[in-house]
């Protein structure tokens, strides 16, 4: 009994599993056709699918994942105000608070939230003006770091808490701020091809080929050449011994 309930066991599970992928698949074709969501996803099954596991893992709405999930230089990152939101919405931690050294002029902030099942305080790494010229975050081309410094801040000190205490929220993702600032843009690794010049450019196998059969054409014809114009030798006509006793004289 045991050996047949085993494979009945198994066939369950995969027609469990295929039902589901079969589902997935109608949820994100009606999701990549929809206009709502950004260009990622418009008729792009595949990240659409990718979206609805996400917010399976996340508890999170479909669509909710969709807007504030970004591909960038092919990583998924969340949005800083998306993962702020889910952070103070899970109910494990009282919201986050951002503490700046200088509320008008800041020039450091670092996140703090408090453990509702500990009450412990989690102080997240502090972010500097300085750490982002170091780390090259803020000289940049369209660096958001030179016009809003205070916001810059607030972001990238909320991405950091979460990583620190509560990966298991954001999945692990970069904010997408980040991912700009550090990922670089794939780069073409095709090799460069340079144009031959004419002049030494070499003869293809059929064109040598060609050149081989005109060769040995134009061989031909000088060698026919020359037996025409060069009269052919005249043949000994061999003399009989009649021949010989009628010309013989008297």
């Amino acid at each position: 009994m045991e050996n047949d309930t085993e494979p009945n066991h198994a066939l369950a599970i995969a027609d469990a599993e295929t039902k589901s992928f079969e589902l997935v698949q109608r949820q994100a074709k009606m999701l990549a056709s929809s206009t709502l969501v950004p260009k990622d996803f418009i008729n792009n099954i595949p990240n659409c699918a990718i979206a609805l596991n996400v917010s399976k893992r996340t508890g999170l709405d479909p669509l909710m994942v969709a807007q504030n999930l970004a591909i960038i230089h092919g990583r998924p990152s969340w949005s800083a105000t998306a993962l702020i939101g889910m952070i103070n919405s899970c109910g494990r931690y009282t919201p986050l608070r951002f503490v700046f050294d200088d509320e008008d002029a800041p020039t450091s902030c670092y996140a703090i939230a408090t453990d509702k099942a500990s009450g412990q305080d989690l102080r997240g790494e502090k972010i500097t003006l300085e750490m982002a010229k170091k780390e090259g975050w803020s000289t940049k081309n369209g660096s958001k770091w030179l016009t809003m410094p205070g916001q810059m801040l607030r972001y990238r000190a909320a991405s950091f808490w979460s990583r620190a205490y509560a990966s298991d929220i954001s999945l692990g993702l970069y904010c997408q701020d980040e991912v700009k600032d550090f990922a670089e843009p794939p780069r073409n690794v095709t090799p460069s091809i340079k144009p031959i010049s004419p002049a030494i450019a070499p003869i293809a196998p059929l064109e040598e080929e060609v050149l081989e059969a005109e060769i040995v054409m134009d061989s031909v014809e000088h060698t026919e050449t020359q037996n025409e114009a060069t009269p052919a030798p005249q043949k000994t006509k061999q003399r009989t011994l009649a021949d010989l006793i009628e010309t013989a004289p008297e």
